[in-house]
């Protein structure tokens, strides 16, 4: 297959970016707000200017556990690489990010690769308070991880981002333009200290601030399951009103608690409450067919009534009291959790969800002190931790808003690994199947002090939590550590046919990664096998550009029986789907031009 000319494609990338360039500055003359800074170009783009990123088993790392609890997932290495690996394993999968990011407080270790200058600070630049590139380094590393974690979000999907006052303006802004203004759910206000630092110069802080996003706002809709937690009852009695007389049509009232049958005339009482009905009424399936009227101390007129029968709204008769209620929709949860679950936190004293009893506790979430005490406690120490208690709220509304208890939860800025155990432990609480995605690097200096983040505090973490200790009992979940590694050893852009070999030999952990079939059950120099930790599916993998052992990989999917997605290397779009037409439940898809194709628009490279 004939090679791209390397001359061509360096003239046309240099075109590419005269018109990127030319693009922002159009954009300078014309907008009239907005959020502009010097993007600085970063250190990472040397990898993948000359190589291809990939994910790549660690198997000496992996934990198996027994149960029928989700196989998660860690990476190693810089989150960047690791979230364009994820852009093609989990393109518009994810359900809920929850991450928290380099505050940029000038003494937090935040550091950034200036690519102009990596030859001289290899291990990326101090950014100090009174940096005039301290907020331009920031937002530009910020603005490419936050793309790529929209790209990998469901249209339903939620983000969290911790942050404080250092950066909230500037955040807020780079959100509004990445996720859209009018996607923000809320700015929550964590209580993240007891006990404010004395060291503030003018005020005692003890505050930080998450912003949450949607994807798209108008996705965040429940499924209707019960009541309780969709619906809300507004009664129309009101002890105390004027007596007065509503009358109610045939054939839209439902009741509850009362049989279908004939009912006469009647007072209905209980200690609070006086109800007449004033004429004969007929109830089939529920359904009060006839009309009727009823006389009680109501909290609506009839002009009231009449425009909520009017807009089609749903009216009950609740009980055996003949008690109407007027039944409001929440919109997706967003309205009531906006406005009544923006302070996170306590100060001593358990704050209550609007007297909610299924969410009594919710509000109650820990502080830094709780969340250092929580590694301590299993003998490990990190800046700065957030609380299980935390995250475990976040993911629980994220549950509200979504019904979903099979989430898969991300977070890219994994630190101490927070985020992991409070998805095992909300799993544990209500039986759920959440499977986390944990993507931190190996090699960080906080507050002066150097953390083997990956290998010393969050794989530990994650390890104790799984088979417990003397002061956990074990959660049991199982985990699949992969590292970011590249291939080739040219762009994407200039990718030959050797690099395109080597991808897609090398590709086995980003499909496994990409269908959850994360155990590796057989293996040769041609091809691959995957299943999943239930062994209801799988994943055949067929890598070598030369087809001598096609024939014997065909007859091992053939004889799979269970539902199969089948990846054979191709130089096109050629799908071998005749080769698979008869077998029952397989699908098929080509390596490697798929993943070239996702890393290409991602780096906004076009051949």
């Amino acid at each position: 297959m004939p090679h791209t000319d390397p001359k061509n494609n360096q003239i046309l990338k240099l075109q590419k970016e005269n018109e990127r360039l030319k693009k922002q500055l159009t954009k300078f003359g014309k907008d009239k707000y907005g959020l502009f800074w010097f993007d600085v170009p970063e250190g990472f783009e040397n990898d993948v200017e000359n190589m291809l990123p990939i994910l790549e088993e660690v198997p000496k790392l992996a934990i198996k556990s027994r149960d029928d609890k989700p196989t998660h997932i860690l990476i190693e290495g810089d989150n960047y690489h690791a979230l364009t690996c994820l852009n093609y394993t989990h393109k518009a999968k994810i359900d809920v990010i929850y991450i928290d990011p380099p505050y940029n407080t000038g003494s937090d270790g935040f550091k950034y690769k200036d690519k102009r200058i990596l030859d001289k600070y290899p291990d990326g630049t101090d950014v100090p308070k009174d940096s005039p590139l301290r907020h331009s380094y920031w937002l530009s590393f910020m603005k490419k991880r936050l793309e790529l974690a929209r790209d990998v979000l469901r249209d339903e999907g939620i983000i969290f981002i911790n942050i404080d006052e250092n950066e909230l303006a500037q955040l807020k802004l780079l959100c509004d333009d990445i996720f859209i203004e009018r996607n923000l759910v809320a700015i929550f206000t964590w209580i993240r200290k007891r006990k404010p630092s004395h060291l503030d110069l003018h005020i005692r802080k003890n505050t930080e601030f998450i912003l949450c996003y949607a994807k798209n706002i108008k996705k965040l809709k429940p499924l209707k399951s019960s009541p309780a937690e969709d619906e809300k009852p507004y009664p129309f009695y009101n002890s105390g009103n004027k007596k007065a007389i509503l009358s109610f049509p045939a054939n839209y009232i439902k009741v509850s608690s009362l049989p279908d049958g004939i009912y006469q005339p009647k007072i209905f009482k209980d200690k609070k409450t006086s109800v007449r009905l004033l004429n004969k009424i007929i109830i089939k399936k529920g359904l009060i067919v006839s009309p009727f009227k009823l006389e009680g101390e109501w909290r609506y007129s009839q002009n009231s009534l009449n425009e909520l029968l009017k807009n089609n709204e749903k009216i009950i008769i609740k009980g055996s009291k003949f008690k109407p209620y007027f039944i409001r929709e929440l919109q997706g949860g967003i309205e009531e959790l906006k406005n009544t679950m923006t302070i996170l936190g306590s100060t001593g004293k358990i704050r209550r969800m609007n007297g909610k009893d299924n969410l009594e506790d919710e509000l109650l979430v820990g502080t830094n002190e709780d969340a250092e005490e929580e590694l301590s406690s299993i003998g490990i120490k990190f800046s700065n931790p957030k609380p299980v208690s935390l995250i475990r709220f976040l993911t629980k509304i994220s549950t509200i808003w979504k019904k979903d208890k099979n989430a898969i939860v991300l977070d890219f800025f994994a630190g101490s690994g927070t985020t992991g155990e409070a998805v095992m432990k909300l799993n544990q609480e209500d039986d759920g199947k959440r499977q986390f995605i944990l993507v931190t690097n190996n090699d960080e200096v906080v507050n002066g002090k150097k953390y083997r983040i990956m290998t010393d505090v969050c794989y530990p973490r994650i390890k104790n939590a799984i088979k417990g200790s003397k002061n956990k009992k074990p959660l049991g979940n199982s985990i699949k550590y992969f590292k970011t590694a590249f291939v080739g050893k040219n762009n994407i852009l200039n990718a030959t046919d050797e690099d395109k070999i080597e991808l897609a030999h090398n590709a086995g952990g980003l499909l496994a990664i990409a269908e959850n079939t994360l155990e590796l059950v057989r293996q040769n120099r041609y091809y691959q096998l995957f299943e999943d930790k239930n062994k209801e599916r799988n994943t055949a993998v067929y890598f070598r550009e030369e087809l001598s052992k096609f024939e014997e990989f065909t007859k091992m999917v053939k004889g799979l029986k269970k539902k199969t997605t089948v990846y054979v290397f191709s130089w096109g779009d050629e799908e071998f789907s005749d080769d698979f037409a008869y077998f029952k439940d397989v699908r098929v898809k080509t390596i490697p031009q798929p993943i070239l194709e996702i890393y290409k628009n991602i780096y906004n490279l076009e051949v």
